[in-house]
């Protein structure tokens, strides 16, 4: 087992679950020897929620735990489990093999490294924000259009407008035309404060950027990525910095039932302004499910602990994962071998 001590030190402050790679063992016993990494978390999951943690938030609006983020609008992909993890049996009561503490910690984060987390962090912070504006704008403009297909939307996109998020459902073009709008909400303050609908045969076309999300979308449709349930792939189109910069598709998996929610199956793909692909990734190497019961009432919900073994560092795709879960995620990654604290909106290393 690559890091037995990190696992374990992570089990010892109480995780709903701990999902590990095929290669590495169940964690060994936790011990209560290991209070300094316990409140080393407490402290960061108390600096998380107080009024100065809260004031340092950025302005998007994160998605509301629970939600399946699924889309009416994409093909049903059947999940097809890989074999590389398996979850492992949740993390047992400490109080029995006192396991000792890395001797060789790791280095501190380099300002390289720092600031790589930090875009990660604001990666996923983005996600999140387009997600949550996908949703809300979906059940608005099902409220106004009854037969989304009939009226021609074959897909959606959202771009950030300072504090607020347009999102464009779109038709596909015909005859070498443009995609054309069908229905656009900005969303602000968790609410669509405004709503344009295209019905008849004037829909204005998309604008350049537009054109290419939307081609970038549809160009991540054929590759070989299947989703971890049964749902269909939610899609969030990240728009690019620029008009000739690339643009960032990401394919993730929607939970399929109440306290279930896929670590697997999610997918970021880098479409070049030429409308190539250029680079595909997968966040994990299985489709590992997490199962979270109720928390007990009046007491704190504990963070979920994975292990993550394809990057040195968390991603965008854990702080997506934490808002959607509704906990903080323990990340253990090596090598070197290292503990992180995820949120909906921060990645932080736990140093005992």
């Amino acid at each position: 087992m690559r890091f037995p001590k990190l696992l374990a030190a992570a089990a010892a402050i109480g995780l709903a679950a701990f999902p590990a790679s095929a290669q590495d063992e169940a964690p060994s016993d936790p011990s209560s020897g290991l209070s300094d990494l316990e409140s080393t978390v407490n402290e960061l999951l108390e600096e998380e929620t107080s009024p100065a943690g809260a004031a340092e938030a950025p302005a998007a609006e994160p998605a509301q735990p629970g939600n399946a983020l699924s889309e009416a609008d994409e093909p049903t992909r059947p999940a097809e489990p890989e074999a590389d993890a398996e979850p492992v049996e949740p993390a047992r009561p400490a109080g029995r093999t006192a396991p000792q503490a890395p001797s060789s910690p790791a280095p501190t984060l380099t300002r390289a490294e720092q600031a790589a987390v930090e875009r990660a962090a604001e990666r996923g912070r983005l996600l999140i924000a387009i997600a949550r504006a996908g949703i809300l704008a979906t059940q608005d403009m099902l409220t106004r259009i009854s037969d989304p297909e009939g009226a021609g939307i074959t897909g959606w996109i959202a771009e950030p407008q300072g504090n607020a998020m347009d999102v464009t459902f779109y038709a596909a073009g015909t005859d070498g035309e443009a995609p054309s709008a069908v229905f656009r909400a900005t969303v602000n303050g968790g609410r669509v404060v405004s709503r344009d609908i295209f019905l008849g045969d004037d829909r204005p076309a998309l604008n350049p950027v537009q054109v290419r999300m939307a081609a970038a979308r549809a160009a991540t449709e054929g590759l070989d990525h299947s989703a971890c349930t049964a749902q269909p792939f939610n899609v969030l189109v990240v728009p690019p910095a620029s008009a000739d910069a690339p643009i960032d598709v990401y394919q993730t998996s929607a939970p399929e039932r109440r306290g279930s929610f896929p670590l697997g199956g999610h997918f970021r793909s880098t479409v070049a302004p030429d409308g190539t692909i250029v680079e595909t990734r997968g966040f994990t190497n299985s489709c590992v499910d997490v199962e979270l019961p109720p928390a007990a009432a009046g007491a704190p919900a504990p963070p979920v602990g994975v292990t993550h073994l394809l990057d040195p560092m968390p991603t965008e795709i854990h702080i997506f994962l934490a808002q959607l879960i509704g906990r903080p995620l323990l990340v253990a990654t090596g090598e070197p071998q290292r503990v992180w604290l995820v949120t909906g909106e921060r990645i932080a290393e736990v140093r005992p």
